[in-house]
């Protein structure tokens, strides 16, 4: 591989036609006249010369012919000064520049690895011994690597991919392109995770023994193939690892992104979405063509959506997940979303209901007919709601029956039906069905269709119990929703006795939350809080600290509003009135208390933060016009009717 030259930030802006060398002559007149140091580039931006988004492409295109002292400062890393405080020291210390400049505290490694990832597009690879190819290992030894703070992880075709703690190093790369005698991808990562999977590796006994893989050595049994999670040796072993590891660390989806210089993998832990690692775009058609196979997608059309489902058995428990690609411009975005299929359900009080919307949710539980709505979007914990009010419901006295898509939780007790689209069957056809089976209450998983929607009015209107989901934004959209459907108002009114919405926020960790004073701009949100005096409630805050990962936040609780139907809300229907329009009555006739409402009574207990209600759910304009005031709202919260 040939030297390449290395030059200054502003004489190859003018090398490549950025700028012209009269403006590179101004721009280093600007700067030296300037009392603080800014960077030749920053100066070009504020001069107009070149846009920010140029500037960073530039950085990013040309960062192997711009010294290292120089990218850092662009980055706004170190300061000028600082740079040239390393390179005195480098005189002494024959280090590397990045290492002297992480010694001596002038930038943090963290800082190094996120910066030349993000700006310089570098992927980001956790050095985890269950993704790396143990066959490019064994043609190096534990000293090379470890001088070089460097370990091969993947090889597609003839392109390697090497992690490495610093992916400027030329010397290094050329060492590795002749051991390969390939071309050389370099990935970036922290040097302590380098040497600790170094280590791991080079272990006399046996790599899946170490302490280290205890936690990952479950068996992922996908369809009829049972194969381990700590093989790292090719595709399957990296797509078993990333599923089988996303279910370790609890993630409701695995997001498997390409982008223009990695394949991006990230994992939605309660709620938010968490970066693990990049991989090489080299793996990318073989990454998503191992993940179609499984699922029965077809692994030539890459230009088409596909939808799909794998079987999976984690740690003896039983798993379904639902695959959704996408074609997108640099390739196919897979999402996987993780259902499992739990024999331990959560009980109707752990949800998270007030005493006020806990004591007429069961009331309305107990009536002997009528529809039940849960709604909120995808991944919400409405189903989760619907289990428990269904062990809630189930007794000898009753008998109860399901259609669901899958089945999530098992019930004893409860006949539970599985809808299988291989049959051609829809919902209509299995409640029909279901009615000849003598039920007591009827659940139906979810209503996505006109006709799924008018199949569960009608079975509601021969005098049975009904409960189901529905994607909607809050309870008054439902019923609007379903007159969309083409729904005749006078069985909407008629049939739907509740209908509750959910989101889920996050709770504050026990070992880190801290409480404060919110300030006038937070609590000026609340419409309703003109009369609180923040020193009478709980308000806590997130901090951070190793038990919750540094967010601050530890487990979901639901947030609720509780529509229930009474005669106002009936004659509001049969008139077609607007969403808002019944909102006001429910607010003002069936005392409906909203998300945001419900969620700062939970602030005020220190429960969640004010800022993590809004993150989750917006404030509706109309109700800012019939809110209650503090007190009175705490007071109706807590009390049972």
């Amino acid at each position: 591989m040939a030297k390449v030259e290395k030059v200054k930030l502003g004489d190859l802006l003018v090398q490549e036609n950025f700028i012209t060398q009269a403006q590179l002559e101004e721009a280093l007149a600007v700067q030296k006249q300037l009392d603080t140091y800014l960077p030749v580039g920053e100066v070009c931006v504020n001069l107009n010369f070149i846009s920010k988004l140029d500037l960073k492409s530039i950085l990013r295109q040309f960062q192997k012919r711009i010294y290292l002292g120089e990218l850092l400062v662009n980055m706004g890393l170190v300061t000028f000064e600082e740079i040239k405080q390393a390179l005195e020291l480098q005189k002494f210390e024959k280090k590397k520049l990045g290492n002297i400049l992480v010694e001596n505290n002038f930038i943090t490694e963290t800082d190094l690895v996120e910066a030349l990832s993000v700006q310089l597009g570098f992927p980001k690879i956790t050095p985890n011994v269950a993704l790396i190819d143990k066959k490019l290992v064994k043609a190096l030894n534990k000293t090379f690597l470890m001088t070089n703070i460097a370990i091969p992880a993947f090889k597609q075709d003839d392109i390697v991919t090497v992690i490495m703690a610093d992916p400027l190093d030329e010397g290094t790369i050329l060492s590795f392109e002749k051991v390969f005698k390939a071309k050389i991808e370099p990935a970036i990562s922290h040097s302590a995770e380098i040497i600790k999977a170094i280590n791991s590796l080079f272990q006399e006994v046996d790599i899946r023994t170490d302490t280290e893989m205890l936690d990952h050595k479950k068996d992922l049994v996908i369809g009829a193939t049972e194969v381990s999670s700590s093989s790292g040796d090719d595709i399957i072993g990296i797509v078993n690892y990333i599923i089988t590891n996303g279910i370790l660390e609890e993630a409701s989806d695995i997001h498997i992104e390409p982008q223009e210089r990695r394949i991006r993998v990230r994992y939605r832990v309660d709620g938010i979405l968490k970066h693990v690692t990049d991989l090489p775009v080299s793996i990318n058609r073989s990454l998503s063509s191992r993940i179609k196979v499984l699922c029965g997608l077809d692994i030539s059309e890459r230009r088409r959506h596909q939808d799909g489902r794998i079987e999976a058995k984690v740690m003896k428990k039983e798993v379904d997940l639902r695959i959704s690609t996408y074609a997108s411009m640099w390739g196919e975005n897979i999402v996987i979303r993780v259902l499992h299929r739990q024999s331990k359900l959560v009980d109707l009080k752990m949800l998270g209901f007030s005493p006020f919307h806990m004591s007429r949710y069961m009331k309305i539980l107990d009536q002997p007919t009528g529809i039940c709505m849960i709604t909120g979007p995808t991944g919400s914990g409405k189903t989760t709601t619907l289990y428990a009010s269904l062990l809630h419901l189930n007794d000898t006295s009753r008998c109860i029956i399901t259609v669901e898509d899958p089945v999530e939780y098992t019930i004893e007790g409860i006949t539970q039906g599985k809808l299988d689209p291989k049959l051609n069957l829809t919902y209509s056809d299995f409640l029909k069905s279901i009615m000849r089976q003598d039920p007591d209450v009827i659940m139906v998983g979810e209503i996505r269709d006109r006709d799924a929607a008018n199949a569960v009015i009608q079975a509601s209107l021969t005098g049975h119990k009904l409960l189901t989901t529905f994607h909607t934004d809050d309870t008054t959209g439902a019923l609007l929703r379903l007159m969309d459907m083409g729904v005749e108002t006078f069985l909407i009114s008629s049939t739907i006795v509740s209908v509750v919405s959910q989101r889920l926020v996050r709770v504050l960790c026990k070992h880190c939350t801290q409480p404060y004073t919110p300030d006038d701009r937070i609590l000026s949100a609340y419409a309703s809080t003109t009369d609180i005096v923040p020193d009478r409630y709980n308000f806590h805050r997130p901090v951070g600290c190793h038990e919750c990962g540094n967010t601050g936040y530890k487990g979901r609780i639901g947030i609720h509003e509780l529509l229930v139907v009474n005669a106002a809300i009936r004659d509001a229907i049969l008139e077609r009135m607007t969403s808002s329009r019944i909102r006001n009555i429910a607010r003002k006739e069936a005392h409906l208390i909203s998300m945001v409402e419900d969620g700062f009574i939970k602030a005020t207990k220190g429960i969640t933060s004010l800022e993590e209600i809004f993150r989750v759910v917006m404030l509706d304009v109309e109700d800012t016009k019939t809110m209650m005031g503090a007190e009175e709202l705490i007071a109706l919260s807590e009390k049972e009717v």
